[in-house]
C-alpha cells in the first residue's frame, strides 16, 4: 500500500464520517432486513481497517452498534423466531466472516504489538481479573460444570478481552475519549430512530398505552433497548459542554433519546435513566463554555417540569398505576431473589452455578436463566468467594472515580458503567456479552488523566 493510501485511509477511519457512514449502513440493515449483505460490506470495511489503522478507534461504530443490524423480521427470537441465520448459506457466511475478523484483529495486534501500551499503564487490570475468575469458576464442582464453565468463561473474557485490547491499543487520549463520545450519540440516535420505525409498523396500543410486549426490536425487547439509550445517554450532553453552534444539536439529541428512554416502555430505564440524566445535566452546568446557558435551560425544564407534575398530577397518578402496575411491580423478581439466595445456602463457597438455578420454564433454554440482581446473581451461582472476587473488582473502580472526581471528561464516561450496574440491579445485562463492549472500553477511557473540571 502506498503512503497516500494509507493517510487516506487513516483519516476516513479516524473521521466521524465514517461513524456516520457505518451508523447510517446499520439503520438501513436493520430498517430493510438486508442484515447479510449489509454485515459482508461492513465486514470487508472492519478488516481494510484491521490492515491500515493505527489504533483500534475505527472498531468502535461496528462493535457497539452491530448488534443494531438484527430485524425484527428475522430475528431468532420473539416476535417472529425466524430461522433465518440458521438456513442455506448464511450460517457458512457468519462463521467465515467472525473467522475473518478473528485473523484480522490477531494480524492487527501483531502489526501493532511495539506501540502497544504497558500492562502496567492499565490500573484496573486486576479487578478484571478478579471478575473473570469470579464468573469462571462459579459453581465449582456443582452439577452441569462444562456449562458453567463455557458461560462464566465467554461473559468474564468478554468484558476481561475487551478492556486489555482497548487499554493496550488505544490510547487514551481527549480525542480518542471524545470520538467515543461521538460513537455513543450514534448508537443512541441509531436506536432512537429504530425504535421509531418499531412504533411506525408493530407497536399495539391498549387503552392509549403501548403494549410493552410488542415492543421487541429484532435484537433485543424492551428492557435491551431501555439498557443501551441509558449508557448513550451521557454523551450528547458532554460533547454539549463546550461545542459551539451544534451546542443545540447535541441538547437536541439528548432529548431525543430520553424521550426514547420513555417510549421503550421499560421501568428500569424510566428509574436509572433518570438518575443518569440528572447526573449527565448535573455535569452540564458545572463546567464548560456552554455553563451559563446550560443552567439557564435547565432551570427553565426542571420548572416545567415541576409545573407540569402539579397540574397533571391526578392523570400521572394513573398513568403510573396503570402502566407501571404497583400492585405486582416485581415482576416475579422477589421468586427470582429467593432462589438465588436458597442457591447460596445449598453452595455457599462457589455457588450452584449459572446452569442450576432451580428455576424450571415452560420453554428450552439455550443461556440460563439469571436472577436479576448482579450481587445475588455472584452469591447464588459464585457464592461468597465470587461475590467477594466482584466486590474486588467494584473497589477498584469507586477508587477511580474518587482519583478522577475533578476530571468532567472521566465523570461522563464513568457514567457509562454506572448505568450498567444500576440497570443489573434489577435485571441481568452485565451478563451478557454486547453490554461488556460499553462498560469495559468507557472504563479503560476512564483511566486517562484529563484536564479537570
Amino acid at each position: 500500500m502506498n503512503d497516500g493510501f494509507l493517510f487516506g485511509a487513516r483519516r476516513f477511519f479516524d473521521s466521524r464520517g465514517y461513524i456516520a457512514l457505518v451508523t447510517l449502513c446499520l439503520f438501513l440493515g436493520h430498517a430493510t432486513a438486508s442484515e447479510v449483505p449489509v454485515a459482508i460490506a461492513l465486514t470487508a470495511l472492519t478488516l481494510l481497517g484491521f490492515l491500515v489503522a493505527e489504533s483500534l478507534r475505527f472498531l468502535l461504530p461496528v462493535l457497539l452498534g452491530g448488534v443494531c443490524i438484527v430485524s425484527v423480521a428475522h430475528t431468532p427470537y420473539l416476535p417472529s423466531e425466524s430461522d433465518y441465520f440458521r438456513t442455506g448459506a448464511r450460517p457458512a457466511i457468519i462463521l467465515i466472516g467472525s473467522v475473518l475478523l478473528f485473523l484480522g484483529l490477531l494480524i492487527f495486534v501483531l502489526r501493532r504489538r511495539h506501540a502497544a501500551a504497558p500492562i502496567a499503564s492499565l490500573s484496573l487490570r486486576w479487578g478484571f481479573l478478579s471478575f473473570f475468575a469470579a464468573l469462571l469458576f462459579s459453581g465449582l464442582g456443582q452439577e452441569n460444570a462444562l456449562r458453567n464453565l463455557a458461560f462464566g468463561a465467554g461473559i468474564g473474557a468478554s468484558f476481561l478481552g475487551v478492556y486489555l485490547l482497548f487499554g493496550l491499543f488505544h490510547p487514551k487520549t481527549r480525542e480518542n475519549a471524545e470520538h467515543f463520545m461521538f460513537v455513543l450519540l450514534c448508537v443512541g440516535v441509531l436506536v432512537v430512530g429504530e425504535l421509531f420505525l418499531l412504533y411506525l409498523r408493530s407497536v399495539r396500543f391498549s387503552g392509549g398505552l403501548p403494549v410493552k410486549g410488542s415492543i421487541l426490536i429484532g435484537w433485543g425487547t424492551w428492557t435491551h433497548i431501555g439498557a443501551v439509550l441509558t449508557m448513550c445517554l451521557p454523551a450528547p450532553f458532554y460533547l454539549a459542554r463546550d461545542a459551539g453552534r451544534t451546542y443545540p444539536l447535541y441538547l437536541l439529541a439528548g432529548g431525543g433519546i430520553t424521550a426514547a428512554l420513555l417510549f421503550s416502555a421499560s421501568r428500569a430505564a424510566w428509574l436509572y435513566g433518570g438518575v443518569i440524566l440528572s447526573l449527565s445535566l448535573l455535569l452540564l452546568c458545572l463546567g464548560g463554555k456552554n455553563r451559563k446557558r446550560s443552567r439557564l435551560l435547565v432551570g427553565l425544564l426542571l420548572s416545567g417540569c415541576i409545573l407540569v407534575f402539579f397540574l397533571l398530577l391526578p392523570r400521572i397518578v394513573v398513568f403510573l398505576r396503570d402502566f407501571v402496575g404497583f400492585g405486582d411491580g416485581d415482576n416475579g423478581r422477589f421468586a427470582l431473589w429467593q432462589a438465588a439466595i436458597d442457591a447460596f445456602r445449598t453452595a455457599p463457597f462457589f455457588g450452584k452455578g449459572f446452569f442450576n438455578s432451580g428455576i424450571t420454564l415452560p420453554f428450552p433454554q439455550i443461556l440460563p436463566y439469571l436472577y436479576h440482581n448482579t450481587v445475588l446473581q455472584m452469591l447464588g451461582s459464585a457464592g461468597v468467594v465470587g461475590l467477594f472476587l466482584y466486590l474486588l473488582h467494584r473497589a477498584e473502580t469507586v477508587r477511580l472515580f474518587w482519583r478522577r472526581r475533578h476530571h468532567a471528561l472521566s465523570l461522563f464516561l464513568l457514567l457509562v458503567p454506572l448505568a450498567l450496574v444500576l440497570m443489573s440491579l434489577t435485571d441481568e445485562h452485565i451478563f451478557h456479552i454486547y453490554p461488556a463492549f460499553f462498560y469495559s472500553i468507557a472504563l479503560s477511557l476512564s483511566e486517562g488523566r484529563y484536564t479537570p473540571c
